[in-house]
């Protein structure tokens, strides 16, 4: 019995060892063999409505932005966990949202939107005087920044660990009908040309 024992623990250690081998292997060939590349992602579109300030140094905008994904791997999965949306002016960050995790075939493209804002919050007043500065001139520059958590999937099992991605857009020029005002609640500011957004 204490033999059968035996040759069922070394066959088991045996196993495990073969298999652990075999995940070096493949991650391996995922790294030096395939080579995974990080996705890119084009701001087709971004809208900034209801733009409005306050003598409080209050702003309110709802921003409406749609990006598309590229994965430029043909033999790579990615994963895409934790996926955050924020706008932000001047290096404040204005409003945020989070976005559903997604999952990306290989060589394929996926179309991500957010819709977010604030209302009446508070800000420094040199981000309200700048916004309303911008508005005065027809157009106000506003960035994007988009951060998820990504892995690669060669297969079903084999995949990276966990990384952070960090994407900007800017600046994203927003453009204004004229005759508008400030505060006028239906003041809608839209991006004229798709823009490649860069990894930071």
């Amino acid at each position: 019995m204490a033999k059968l024992s035996f040759h069922l623990g070394f066959l088991s250690k045996t196993v495990i060892s073969f298999a652990i081998i075999f995940l070096i292997f493949d991650v391996v060939i995922l790294w030096v063999v395939i080579k995974p590349q990080l996705p890119s992602f084009q701001l087709n579109s971004a809208v900034v409505s209801s733009l409005s300030t306050t003598t409080d140094a209050e702003l309110t905008a709802v921003f409406d932005v749609a990006v598309i994904v590229r994965n430029p791997n043909h033999d790579l999965h990615v994963s895409y966990k934790s996926v955050e949306v924020a706008a932000w002016f001047g290096h404040r960050s204005i409003a945020s949202a989070s976005v559903e995790p997604f999952w990306q075939v290989a060589g394929s493209e996926t179309p991500v939107r957010a819709r977010f804002g604030v209302e009446r919050k508070p800000f420094p007043r040199g981000v309200i005087n700048g916004v309303g500065e911008q508005r005065g001139r027809g157009s106000v520059d506003f960035g994007v920044t988009m951060v998820a958590r990504v892995k690669f999937w060669w297969g079903p099992i084999v995949r990276t660990r966990a990384r952070s991605l960090t994407v900007e857009c800017y600046p994203l020029n927003l453009v204004f009908p004229p005759n508008h005002n400030i505060n006028n609640n239906n003041d809608t500011g839209r991006l004229v040309a798709p823009y490649d957004c860069y990894q930071v």
